[in-house]
């Protein structure tokens, strides 16, 4: 009878274990694989999806937006309130620590995002710039005030992105230029080790506020190569990866170990061209390039017919649809007429610089092809993601193959204020555009309320967009996942990119 007792004992007390821990036996580390490394920590510093997906797991904003319900929700504050169209009262989250041991404070989010808007952040002349630094008050303790530099359009849902992620102060003044080595936020996980181009571990933060993780540890492999990434899914080596290639998408799902999962994509691919550098500071020359690539095709060679052809600089998921948009026809004849207009008859040599992702290695062969059948010669470049990502910040390439998200915001004047307007030249504006139009437009938009105002400049600045073409929207590659079969969960993610892993479990 004892023994009966005490096995009973010993069960219910392993099941309260597993309750008050969230970590089930078979889950006690969780290993994703992803296509390349996080460039850095630190997500003032960061601008690249794989360094977002990491941050993610660290750290934490005030509030952000629902991906199913598409509402505002609280994180780190309890609640909000809108005293003016430029003035926020936000009251925290009693009680929320820091991976530091320290508890949020009001003095933490004035820190945050101040430094958000200073001249160390890369966002200091896009998102940042919109946080009136002298407008801060700490009312007390968990109560503080937040003023944006006038009305700003879509602001509270802007700060679901990384960019206003909230910093332990103590942390970051300690640490210095050396924060990003050991990031400290409020997530559900917490920094532990990193090996530069290898692996990443990450380790569940027992005092975390919000749900528990379901597994002690978060190991994030970097494994570049596509064949590597599923064989690593398929051996068990991950329990799942992301940027599954579209040629395996299919045989995965018919497999019996693992899955594929894919939902509409929030990433445009683009071709890039310098608008400030010869040939390509002629819109004709810009406009002749994309009537001489295909978008059908190369979204059937490059994505396996598993992405949407954009009709210009948006993913369809923004909250601004263009009038009539479509996207430009394959036409080489009319390509050549337009080369020849702009006095390059007899054609042009270009260089295309792209990272090394295998997408990308795929989609500049597609395109050198194409573009020889109009004249123009290209010469590939191929970089590590992290040089490739410096390199163009200098300003000094011909054309690149590269991707913008809308994960964090779908709002337009956002995502084109990141892409084109000239304050955004040496971080994010990798076409160089330089254009007192849309730099107005968008400065308006961004300080526009009104819905019905906002669409209105959008549909204007669209319409100038299309007339300079700095660059040709390429594709919106779906989202596809590869899991290990019994892997609960991964739904979730269907709001876009990688978002909080803690909630992923297993079948019983």
């Amino acid at each position: 009878m004892k023994g009966k007792l005490f096995v009973r004992l010993f069960v219910a007390t392993m099941l309260l274990f597993v309750a008050a821990t969230g970590f089930a036996k078979n889950m006690e580390t969780f290993t994703l694989g992803l296509p390349g490394d996080a460039k850095t920590l630190d997500p003032h510093q960061a601008v690249d999806t794989l360094s977002f997906i990491v941050t993610k797991q660290i750290n934490e904003p005030l509030v952000t937006v629902d991906g199913k319900t598409k509402q505002l929700v609280p994180v780190l504050a309890e609640r909000w309130e809108i005293l003016d169209p430029q003035t926020y009262k936000f009251f925290l989250k009693k009680g929320v620590k820091f991976h530091n041991g320290e508890e949020l404070t009001a003095e933490d989010v004035v820190f945050s995002l101040k430094r958000a808007a200073s001249k160390d952040s890369l966002y200091a002349k896009s998102k940042g710039k919109y946080i009136d630094t002298d407008g801060f008050q700490i009312i007390d303790k968990y109560t503080l005030i937040v003023k944006t530099r006038g009305p700003v359009g879509g602001w509270l849902d802007s700060m679901k992105h990384p960019y206003a992620s909230i910093f332990s102060k103590k942390a970051v003044e300690s640490a210095g230029a050396e924060y990003f080595r050991n990031p400290v936020g409020t997530g559900a996980f917490k920094f532990k080790s990193w090996v530069k181009g290898e692996r990443m571990e990450l380790v569940a933060f027992d005092d975390y506020h919000g749900k528990k993780p379901a597994f002690k540890n978060l190991n994030i492999l970097v494994l570049p190569d596509d064949s590597s990434r599923v064989i690593a899914l398929e051996t068990g080596k991950v329990d799942m990866i992301y940027a599954l290639p579209p040629t395996d998408f299919d045989r995965l799902n018919a497999s019996a170990n693992v899955k594929a999962f894919k939902a509409p994509g929030l990433g445009l691919i683009y071709l890039g061209m310098n608008t400030q550098k010869k040939p390509l500071d002629d819109p004709r020359v810009r406009l002749a390039i994309d009537y001489a690539i295909n978008k059908e095709a190369y979204d059937a060679i490059v994505y396996q017919k598993k992405s949407a052809q954009p009709a210009g600089p948006l993913v369809p998921a923004s909250t601004f649809s263009p009038k009539s948009a479509k996207p430009y026809p394959y036409d080489v004849a009319k390509a050549k007429a337009l080369l020849a207009e702009a006095g390059y008859a007899n054609g042009m040599t270009l260089n295309l610089w792209i990272s090394n992702f295998q997408d990308r290695v795929n989609g500049a062969t597609v395109i050198q092809s194409m573009l020889a059948q109009a004249g123009i010669k290209v010469n590939i470049q191929v970089f590590e993601s992290g040089v490739f990502d410096t390199k163009v910040k200098a300003n000094e390439q011909d054309l690149i193959i590269s991707t913008w998200g809308m994960q964090t915001n779908r709002d337009a004047g956002q995502f084109w204020l990141s892409l084109f307007h000239s304050a955004s030249i040496g971080s994010t504006n990798w076409t160089v555009l330089k254009d007192k139009e849309v730099d107005e437009g968008l400065d308006l938009v961004n300080s526009t309320v009104d819905e019905a105002k906002r669409t209105e400049i959008f549909q204007k600045i669209w319409d100038r967009l299309d007339t300079l073409h700095p660059f040709v929207s390429l594709a919106v590659p779906n989202e596809l996942y590869g899991a290990r079969k019994d892997l609960v969960g991964l739904e979730e993610f269907f709001d876009g990119r990688l978002n909080y892993l803690g909630n992923l479990t297993l079948k019983d």
